[in-house]
């Protein structure tokens, strides 16, 4: 029996002086979603732009994950905004009524329209 690995997180940070880019490739899930978790905590009180267009997958960890953070954030007087999301994490945005909370304008990302 061979055991495969699960694909990783990889998560760069850019920090731009104004705002802090995040981009995250990879599934956000419970396995992954702490080290997430971790890269967005210090960065609360800054202006956060999350790339999420090269995630393909995230269960209620990762829905969860960001909007605490935005929570977080907007209480620390920074922000978190999606820039760019992959239609299958979109679709699960849409699904659980988080995108009018999470995306600019609650309206879909340009191309990652599912529809």
């Amino acid at each position: 029996m061979t055991a495969t690995t699960p694909p990783s997180l990889v998560i760069d940070v850019v920090d731009t002086g104004d705002a802090v880019l995040i981009r995250v490739r990879g599934e956000i899930d419970l396995r992954t979603g702490p080290r997430l978790e971790r890269a967005l905590a210090p960065f609360h009180a800054r202006r956060c732009e999350l790339d999420l267009g090269e995630v393909p997958f995230t269960d209620s960890t990762g829905v969860n994950l960001l909007v605490r953070h935005h929570r977080e954030a907007a209480r620390a007087g920074g922000a978190l905004r999606l820039v760019s999301v992959a239609r299958p994490v979109l679709r699960i945005l849409r699904l659980t009524g988080t995108d009018a909370l999470l995306l600019p304008g609650g309206g879909p990302l340009g191309a990652q329209d599912p529809s």
